[in-house]
């Protein structure tokens, strides 16, 4: 990679992380205004999104901006000039040293090169050869979540490409770990999020093979990923496999939440039932988030009996 391009990139995640910080403070200064929208539970969460959506609107402005150093041309310009070993290269180098990670404009450069079978080929290797878990990292002098940002990188190369055709083996793979890291299930989510067409029925068979085991580890992933996919396109089949998480999961609290997020109020009576029947052996953490998920489908919970005495302690104070 020529010098020159590379200082660029440094100057230009430099600048992103001011612009985001200039962003988020901007936004700190109205901490007496209400969260204009549903999605964001408090001020802060919504002070993280408008802040991101403003950088990546400015980071944009950015990438076009012709700059002296790279002889008038703008970083666009000089990722759509590259052949596809200065991509990779370049690409692995945002990935593994920026830390506001891969230009989007890059991303766009790769995902329409005019060989996709070889940018196909190239995802395909480092997806399958980039270590997924710490014990995967043979390298000690390589650090798992740097070495992961590759895998990420592709993620958004397939989502500008369109192509879902790796999902399959993208969820195959990650259900191979009995737990991963919350880093490496969300940037597959971005991935699975952007084909809701194709990766909801994936992930609705793929939740039926381990009913049996009690829908463990990387289970409670795919059920959130479920729940947040439905909560924008809603449909029968993902408030079913919501439901079937609540009835096979070990560890009832994700589906709990999941359903209460999900937003349909045909899980008040099953919550409900549920608290009667189990009234000796449910925990109070269970418990306390089916009354809250109960309250958030508005429904009624004064006719639930409280196991533990606390609601009946607050109405009697």
């Amino acid at each position: 990679m020529k010098d020159n391009v590379k200082e660029m990139l440094k100057r230009y995640d430099n600048l992103v992380a001011l612009i985001l910080e200039q962003k988020v403070d901007e936004y700190s200064d109205m901490l007496d205004q209400v969260p204009p929208d549903e999605d964001t539970a408090t001020y802060e969460e919504y002070i993280r999104k408008a802040a991101q959506i403003e950088t990546e609107k400015a980071t944009a402005e950015l990438e076009d901006e012709p700059d002296e150093t790279l002889g008038g041309k703008s970083l666009r310009d000089v990722f759509e000039e590259m052949s596809f070993e200065e991509l990779k290269e370049t690409l692995e180098y945002c990935a593994l040293n920026l830390d506001r990670g891969v230009p989007q404009s890059l991303i766009d450069s790769m995902a329409t090169l005019g060989d996709a079978d070889r940018v196909r080929s190239y995802v395909a290797e480092t997806i399958g050869d980039t270590p997924w878990s710490e014990e995967e990292l043979k390298d000690p002098d390589k650090v798992f979540e740097i070495e992961f940002q590759k895998v990420k990188a592709c993620f958004k190369v397939l989502i500008r490409m369109e192509e879902p055709s790796f999902l399959a083996a993208c969820l195959e793979h990650f259900m191979s770990y009995p737990v991963v890291r919350d880093f490496v299930a969300d940037s597959l989510a971005e991935y699975i999020e952007a084909f809701p067409e194709v990766s909801v029925p994936m992930l609705i068979d793929e939740l039926e093979k381990y009913n049996d085991e009690g829908l463990p580890g990387p289970c409670e992933d795919l059920v959130i990923l479920l729940s947040r996919m439905g909560k924008v396109t809603p449909s029968e089949d993902i408030y079913q496999a919501l439901r079937h998480a609540f009835r096979y999961m070990n560890n009832k609290i994700y589906a709990v939440i999941c359903l209460g997020d999900y937003g349909d109020p045909r899980a008040v009576p099953m919550f409900k039932n549920y608290i009667n029947r189990h009234q000796d052996t449910i925990s109070r953490e269970l418990f306390y988030e089916m009354m809250s998920a109960i309250q958030n489908l508005g429904g009624d919970i004064s006719d639930i009996n409280d196991p533990f005495g606390d609601f009946q302690k607050k109405k009697e104070g």
